[in-house]
Protein backbone atom coordinates (compact mmCIF):
# COMPACT_ATOMS: atom_id res chain seq x y z
CA UNK A 1 0.00 0.00 0.00
CA UNK A 2 1.24 3.84 -0.66
CA UNK A 3 1.71 5.94 2.01
CA UNK A 4 -1.33 7.82 3.57
CA UNK A 5 -1.53 11.11 3.35
CA UNK A 6 -1.56 13.35 6.47
CA UNK A 7 -4.37 15.68 6.46
CA UNK A 8 -2.44 18.92 8.24
CA UNK A 9 -4.40 20.61 11.06
CA UNK A 10 -2.39 23.44 10.79
CA UNK A 11 -2.37 25.81 7.55
CA UNK A 12 0.01 24.07 4.88
CA UNK A 13 3.56 25.27 4.65
CA UNK A 14 4.55 25.79 0.87
CA UNK A 15 7.87 26.58 -0.11
CA UNK A 16 7.94 28.82 -3.54
CA UNK A 17 11.61 30.21 -5.02
CA UNK A 18 11.93 32.72 -6.68
CA UNK A 19 9.09 33.89 -4.74
CA UNK A 20 9.79 37.66 -5.01
CA UNK A 21 8.82 38.86 -8.25
CA UNK A 22 7.21 37.48 -11.58
CA UNK A 23 5.29 34.09 -11.55
CA UNK A 24 6.83 33.31 -8.20
CA UNK A 25 5.20 36.25 -6.03
CA UNK A 26 1.91 35.61 -8.21
CA UNK A 27 1.86 32.51 -6.73
CA UNK A 28 2.93 33.38 -3.44
CA UNK A 29 0.44 35.76 -3.29
CA UNK A 30 -2.18 33.40 -4.17
CA UNK A 31 -1.46 31.02 -1.85
CA UNK A 32 -1.56 33.17 1.14
CA UNK A 33 -4.71 34.55 -0.12
CA UNK A 34 -6.15 31.00 0.06
CA UNK A 35 -5.27 30.55 3.45
CA UNK A 36 -1.43 28.87 3.20
CA UNK A 37 1.97 29.56 4.89
CA UNK A 38 4.45 29.91 2.23
CA UNK A 39 8.16 30.42 2.43
CA UNK A 40 10.10 32.57 -0.22
CA UNK A 41 13.08 31.62 -1.14
CA UNK A 42 14.68 34.30 -2.93
CA UNK A 43 18.11 36.58 -3.50
CA UNK A 44 15.68 39.74 -3.76
CA UNK A 45 13.77 40.91 -1.34
CA UNK A 46 9.71 40.91 -1.66
CA UNK A 47 7.94 44.26 -2.16
CA UNK A 48 5.14 45.89 0.38
CA UNK A 49 2.55 43.67 -1.38
CA UNK A 50 3.65 40.72 0.90
CA UNK A 51 3.94 43.16 4.02
CA UNK A 52 0.93 42.47 6.04
CA UNK A 53 1.22 38.56 5.27
CA UNK A 54 4.65 38.71 6.80
CA UNK A 55 3.34 40.78 9.81
CA UNK A 56 1.01 37.85 10.35
CA UNK A 57 3.35 34.96 10.07
CA UNK A 58 1.76 33.88 6.27
CA UNK A 59 4.53 34.63 4.80
CA UNK A 60 8.18 34.66 5.29
CA UNK A 61 11.11 35.50 3.00
CA UNK A 62 14.03 33.32 3.35
CA UNK A 63 17.38 35.13 1.76
CA UNK A 64 19.21 32.04 -0.99
CA UNK A 65 21.14 31.98 -3.65
CA UNK A 66 19.98 29.04 -5.65
CA UNK A 67 23.54 28.53 -7.54
CA UNK A 68 25.53 28.44 -4.32
CA UNK A 69 24.26 24.52 -2.76
CA UNK A 70 25.10 25.60 0.61
CA UNK A 71 22.44 28.38 0.70
CA UNK A 72 19.60 25.84 -0.26
CA UNK A 73 21.07 23.01 2.39
CA UNK A 74 20.73 25.97 4.84
CA UNK A 75 16.93 27.25 3.73
CA UNK A 76 15.49 23.96 3.85
CA UNK A 77 16.93 22.92 7.31
CA UNK A 78 15.98 26.27 8.35
CA UNK A 79 12.34 25.97 7.28
CA UNK A 80 11.85 22.60 8.54
CA UNK A 81 13.23 23.51 11.65
CA UNK A 82 10.84 26.37 12.38
CA UNK A 83 7.57 24.93 10.48
CA UNK A 84 8.14 21.03 11.14
CA UNK A 85 6.61 19.61 7.67
CA UNK A 86 6.67 21.16 3.71
CA UNK A 87 3.50 20.18 1.95
CA UNK A 88 4.53 21.78 -1.09
CA UNK A 89 7.72 22.85 -3.19
CA UNK A 90 7.25 25.19 -6.26
CA UNK A 91 10.69 25.53 -8.42
CA UNK A 92 9.82 28.82 -9.80
CA UNK A 93 13.46 30.85 -9.61
CA UNK A 94 14.78 30.78 -13.09
CA UNK A 95 17.47 33.12 -15.59
CA UNK A 96 17.53 33.50 -19.35
CA UNK A 97 20.25 34.22 -20.89
CA UNK A 98 20.35 35.43 -25.06
CA UNK A 99 23.62 34.16 -26.73
CA UNK A 100 24.59 32.51 -29.68
CA UNK A 101 26.43 29.57 -29.47
CA UNK A 102 29.55 31.39 -31.44
CA UNK A 103 29.34 33.93 -28.28
CA UNK A 104 28.26 31.16 -25.54
CA UNK A 105 31.07 31.16 -22.71
CA UNK A 106 30.63 27.89 -20.37
CA UNK A 107 30.16 30.30 -17.65
CA UNK A 108 27.22 31.73 -19.53
CA UNK A 109 26.18 28.50 -20.30
CA UNK A 110 26.66 26.94 -16.28
CA UNK A 111 24.81 29.87 -14.84
CA UNK A 112 21.79 29.06 -16.52
CA UNK A 113 22.23 26.01 -15.70
CA UNK A 114 22.91 25.72 -12.51
CA UNK A 115 20.20 27.95 -11.80
CA UNK A 116 17.08 26.41 -13.81
CA UNK A 117 17.98 22.89 -12.94
CA UNK A 118 20.76 22.42 -10.57
CA UNK A 119 18.94 24.58 -8.38
CA UNK A 120 15.83 22.98 -8.89
CA UNK A 121 17.67 19.37 -8.27
CA UNK A 122 19.18 20.21 -4.82
CA UNK A 123 15.96 22.25 -3.55
CA UNK A 124 13.77 18.99 -4.40
CA UNK A 125 16.40 16.58 -2.36
CA UNK A 126 16.57 18.99 0.47
CA UNK A 127 12.62 19.73 0.59
CA UNK A 128 11.39 16.17 -0.07
CA UNK A 129 12.56 14.22 3.82
CA UNK A 130 10.65 16.96 5.57
CA UNK A 131 7.23 16.41 3.05
CA UNK A 132 4.55 14.11 4.56
CA UNK A 133 2.67 12.07 2.39
CA UNK A 134 0.17 13.91 -0.09
CA UNK A 135 2.87 16.32 -0.34
CA UNK A 136 3.66 17.89 -4.03
CA UNK A 137 6.17 19.74 -5.98
CA UNK A 138 5.65 21.79 -9.09
CA UNK A 139 8.10 22.61 -11.86
CA UNK A 140 8.10 25.91 -13.24
CA UNK A 141 9.70 24.99 -16.86
CA UNK A 142 8.60 26.26 -20.09
CA UNK A 143 6.95 25.97 -23.63
CA UNK A 144 11.07 26.56 -24.92
CA UNK A 145 11.52 23.03 -22.90
CA UNK A 146 8.89 21.17 -25.62
CA UNK A 147 10.41 23.08 -28.86
CA UNK A 148 12.82 26.09 -28.68
CA UNK A 149 13.35 29.50 -26.77
CA UNK A 150 12.71 32.45 -28.85
CA UNK A 151 13.48 35.10 -26.26
CA UNK A 152 16.14 32.66 -25.09
CA UNK A 153 18.95 30.48 -25.84
CA UNK A 154 19.98 26.82 -26.23
CA UNK A 155 20.52 27.13 -22.63
CA UNK A 156 17.70 28.03 -21.50
CA UNK A 157 15.74 25.40 -23.86
CA UNK A 158 18.02 22.76 -22.67
CA UNK A 159 17.61 23.39 -18.90
CA UNK A 160 13.61 23.84 -18.84
CA UNK A 161 14.09 21.04 -21.74
CA UNK A 162 15.72 18.68 -18.90
CA UNK A 163 13.45 20.41 -15.94
CA UNK A 164 10.70 18.43 -17.78
CA UNK A 165 12.71 14.80 -17.94
CA UNK A 166 13.70 15.51 -14.01
CA UNK A 167 10.03 15.88 -13.40
CA UNK A 168 9.19 12.52 -14.81
CA UNK A 169 12.12 11.17 -13.62
CA UNK A 170 11.48 12.00 -9.70
CA UNK A 171 7.67 11.89 -9.99
CA UNK A 172 8.31 7.88 -10.19
CA UNK A 173 10.54 8.10 -7.45
CA UNK A 174 8.87 9.99 -4.58
CA UNK A 175 6.34 8.57 -5.92
CA UNK A 176 6.92 5.40 -3.17
CA UNK A 177 7.12 8.36 -0.44
CA UNK A 178 3.57 9.93 -1.42
CA UNK A 179 4.90 12.80 -2.70
CA UNK A 180 3.37 14.12 -6.22
CA UNK A 181 5.69 16.17 -8.65
CA UNK A 182 4.28 17.88 -11.83
CA UNK A 183 5.80 20.87 -14.08
CA UNK A 184 3.71 23.87 -15.86
CA UNK A 185 5.41 25.19 -19.36
CA UNK A 186 3.91 28.94 -19.14
CA UNK A 187 3.90 30.73 -22.68
CA UNK A 188 4.74 34.01 -23.42
CA UNK A 189 4.19 35.47 -19.55
CA UNK A 190 3.46 39.47 -19.58
CA UNK A 191 6.09 40.12 -16.29
CA UNK A 192 7.17 43.76 -15.76
CA UNK A 193 10.78 42.81 -17.68
CA UNK A 194 8.49 42.47 -20.80
CA UNK A 195 7.49 45.83 -20.21
CA UNK A 196 10.70 47.40 -19.36
CA UNK A 197 12.05 45.53 -22.46
CA UNK A 198 9.63 45.30 -25.51
CA UNK A 199 7.66 48.12 -26.51
CA UNK A 200 4.16 48.57 -26.70
CA UNK A 201 3.79 47.95 -30.20
CA UNK A 202 5.71 45.17 -29.67
CA UNK A 203 3.98 43.05 -26.94
CA UNK A 204 0.65 43.49 -29.54
CA UNK A 205 2.47 42.07 -31.91
CA UNK A 206 3.43 38.92 -30.00
CA UNK A 207 -0.32 38.97 -28.37
CA UNK A 208 -1.57 38.89 -32.03
CA UNK A 209 0.58 35.17 -32.59
CA UNK A 210 -1.17 33.64 -29.18
CA UNK A 211 -4.89 31.73 -30.21
CA UNK A 212 -6.43 32.84 -27.34
CA UNK A 213 -5.36 36.74 -28.45
CA UNK A 214 -3.32 37.74 -25.16
CA UNK A 215 -0.24 37.25 -23.53
CA UNK A 216 -0.45 35.12 -20.26
CA UNK A 217 0.25 36.42 -17.35
CA UNK A 218 1.59 35.30 -14.01
CA UNK A 219 -1.40 35.13 -12.13
CA UNK A 220 -2.74 32.12 -14.75
CA UNK A 221 0.14 30.33 -14.13
CA UNK A 222 -0.61 30.61 -9.95
CA UNK A 223 -3.37 29.24 -11.06
CA UNK A 224 -2.34 26.26 -12.57
CA UNK A 225 0.26 25.97 -10.10
CA UNK A 226 -2.36 26.19 -7.39
CA UNK A 227 -4.15 23.18 -8.73
CA UNK A 228 -1.77 21.03 -8.90
CA UNK A 229 -0.71 21.44 -5.04
CA UNK A 230 -4.26 20.65 -4.25
CA UNK A 231 -5.79 17.87 -3.41
CA UNK A 232 -8.00 18.19 -6.84
CA UNK A 233 -4.69 16.89 -8.45
CA UNK A 234 -4.27 13.97 -6.10
CA UNK A 235 -3.53 11.39 -8.68
CA UNK A 236 -1.78 13.90 -11.22
CA UNK A 237 2.00 12.67 -10.84
CA UNK A 238 4.58 13.53 -13.74
CA UNK A 239 2.33 15.25 -15.99
CA UNK A 240 2.69 19.25 -17.43
CA UNK A 241 0.21 21.64 -18.21
CA UNK A 242 0.84 23.62 -20.69
CA UNK A 243 0.32 27.45 -19.87
CA UNK A 244 0.43 29.19 -23.13
CA UNK A 245 -2.83 30.01 -25.00
CA UNK A 246 -2.56 27.61 -27.14
CA UNK A 247 1.13 28.53 -28.44
CA UNK A 248 1.82 24.51 -28.71
CA UNK A 249 -1.03 24.01 -31.00
CA UNK A 250 -0.10 27.05 -33.29
CA UNK A 251 2.57 27.81 -36.24
CA UNK A 252 2.42 31.31 -35.57
CA UNK A 253 -0.33 32.27 -37.90
CA UNK A 254 -3.03 34.93 -36.44
CA UNK A 255 -6.27 33.31 -35.82
CA UNK A 256 -7.86 35.98 -38.63
CA UNK A 257 -4.73 34.88 -41.03
CA UNK A 258 -5.97 31.24 -40.65
CA UNK A 259 -9.66 31.70 -41.11
CA UNK A 260 -8.90 34.13 -43.82
CA UNK A 261 -7.09 32.08 -46.15
CA UNK A 262 -9.73 29.47 -45.40
CA UNK A 263 -12.69 31.45 -46.25
CA UNK A 264 -10.91 32.43 -49.81
CA UNK A 265 -10.90 29.13 -50.90
CA UNK A 266 -15.30 29.39 -50.95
Amino acid sequence: MPPVAETPTEPRVIAVTGGSSGIGAATAALLVARGHRVISLDRAVPDATFAAAIADGRFQYIACDLAREEAVVQAFARAASEHGAIHGLVNSAGVESRHLLTDMSSDAWDRVIDINLRGTMLCVREAAPHMPAGSAIVNVASIAGKRMSYSGDAAYTASKGAVLAFTRHMAFELAGQGIRMNAVCPGPTLTPMIHRSLSAERIEAVAQTVPLGRWVSAEDVAEAIAFLLSPAAAMITGSTIDVDGGMLVSNGTSYRDYVAARQAQR
